[in-house]
């Protein structure tokens, strides 16, 4: 049964359902347990109803969970999101993941997607993060990698370094997307 509640709060959660409402959840489900009646079985169960609830467009993952995780987690959380754009062929959200809406990666939009024209897969294992250095108005961050790239070719390819995310810190005029961690430099190198 506490399962059941941890899913329904997940599920109200998510869809910004406020805390009174899982209240009355946890009551009705708390009444129909005691009924003690089986559901039909076509009847979704509150996993599905998770498992199925699309995240809105507008708002990725990464945005609408940016208020709740630790910096260092919201960081980490915009490296995943670069390599699974990555490797979805999603070039134009990899891209912008880079501060300045790509600039800071040093290259235009056709390089960058033109890097990756070899590359049949990519994965990266994520290290422990170091601690947010605030600077002159942002906060920088840097998190250690250890990216892993099929070639066309089926050759396996190791790169590892660190990339390092800022955002600006929460200041009077700041904006939403100016307070979000965006991928700031990188120092990758092939491993031999």
């Amino acid at each position: 049964m506490l399962k059941i509640y941890f899913y329904l709060y997940i599920w109200l959660k998510q869809h910004r359902i406020a805390f009174g409402g899982m209240l009355i959840a946890i009551a009705i489900t708390g009444c129909n347990a005691s009924v003690k009646s089986q559901p039909p079985a076509n009847t979704p169960s509150v996993a599905n109803l998770i498992a199925s609830s699309p995240t809105p467009a507008s708002v990725s993952p990464t945005q609408s969970a940016a208020n709740t995780k630790p910096p260092e987690q919201q960081a980490v959380q915009v490296i995943r999101d670069y390599y699974s754009a990555i490797a979805r062929q999603d070039y134009k959200q990899a891209y912008s993941a880079w501060d300045g809406n790509g600039a800071a990666s040093k290259q235009s939009f056709e390089q960058f997607k033109q890097g990756f024209a070899n590359t049949t897969s990519v994965a990266v294992e994520v290290g422990k993060p170091g601690k947010p250095d605030p600077g002159a108005g942002s906060i920088y961050i840097e998190i250690p990698v250890t990216v892993t790239a099929i070639a066309t070719n089926g050759t396996p390819q190791r790169f590892r370094g660190s990339y390092v995310l800022r955002r600006v810190n929460d200041v009077p005029g700041s904006t939403p997307e100016q307070r979000r961690w965006h991928l700031y430099s990188a120092k990758i190198t092939p491993v031999k």
